[in-house]
């Protein structure tokens, strides 16, 4: 336990040392890195989506620009294509607690299909595209999730 007391008390040390000024000046600039995450494939592998700054893009499959599909203030995350690649279903916090939305693709129409205060976790679409999986600890006392079934079209599920 000692040496890595020790250890750890050597890196703080080593962290603070000041760099001299001339150092710093020649170093060179720090550029930022474009990061995506959670990357879903549309259903005939022709676009992929992905989160990037807390927006969802889209990009071609084998490669090119990537286009805005989704912009808001909050964090939106989670995108899943609809089995036949009409929709997008994502996460979203723009409303207070996560919600889950649907984005149709050939008009740009948002819909928002749940409305909890906690967060709903999209799970999956069923196969045949009318449903959504989402689970959530909203509505449960013991803090275990319970898997909905929600229309695409609204409702309660």
């Amino acid at each position: 336990m000692m040496i890595i007391r020790s250890a750890a008390a050597a890196l703080v040390a080593a962290a603070t040392v000041a760099i001299p000024v001339a150092a710093r000046e020649h170093a060179p600039p720090i550029v930022a890195r474009r990061s995506f995450s959670e990357p879903a494939y549309s259903p005939d592998r022709r676009e992929i989506a992905f989160v990037s700054g807390g927006d969802i893009w889209a990009v071609p499959g084998g490669g090119g620009d990537a286009h805005l599909l989704v912009s808001d203030a909050s964090n939106d995350h989670r995108p899943l294509y609809s089995p036949d690649g009409s929709q997008l279903a994502f996460m979203s916090n723009r409303n207070g607690g996560t919600n889950v939305y649907v984005l149709t693709l050939a008009n740009g129409a948002l819909r928002r299909l749940t409305f909890g205060d906690g967060v709903d976790q999209l799970d999956s679409w069923s196969r045949d595209g009318k449903w959504l999986y989402v689970s959530t600890t909203a509505y449960d006392i013991s803090g275990m999730s319970d898997v909905y079934r929600v229309s695409v079209e609204g409702g309660t599920p």
